[in-house]
């Protein structure tokens, strides 16, 4: 388990990038993939890989002179974390307030409405009752 919960938005970017090549990366080709017009330094995505492998979020291998990373930790439980995290911070641990923000936030189409009635109801399916 990762020491750290949070990740800033360079580090998303990097695991991001690990979680989607499903395969070991050295750094050349995580900057390759996610920076591609080297808009940020080899050292800058290398000291932020180095700096994610010491807080457990991913595994590095040295071969040879060169050392690929692969994530430690699944897309999923690194969402859940974060989620916790923000939603601890923002709605004092409740996820019925956050509920209540979004849907009475005005920022969800009919779309998303339909969409979110359907998780509910999966979710009520799967855990046995219904909503009477």
């Amino acid at each position: 388990m990762p020491k750290q919960v949070r990740l800033s938005p360079g580090e998303w970017d990097i695991i991001r990038a690990l979680w989607d090549s499903k395969k070991r990366m050295t750094v050349r080709e995580v900057l390759q993939k996610i920076y591609p017009n080297n808009e940020r330094a080899y050292t800058t995505v290398q000291t932020v890989m180095n700096n994610l492998e010491q807080k457990g979020f991913l595994a590095k291998k040295k071969i040879g002179l060169v050392n690929f990373y692969k994530p430690k930790i699944k897309r999923g439980e690194a969402v859940r974390m974060e989620t916790q995290s923000f939603v601890k911070k923002v709605f004092n641990g409740s996820f019925q307030n956050l509920a209540n923000y979004l849907v009475e936030s005005d920022n969800l189409t009919l779309d998303d409405i339909e969409q979110l009635k359907e998780l509910i109801k999966n979710k009520e399916d799967e855990l046995g009752g219904e909503k009477k």
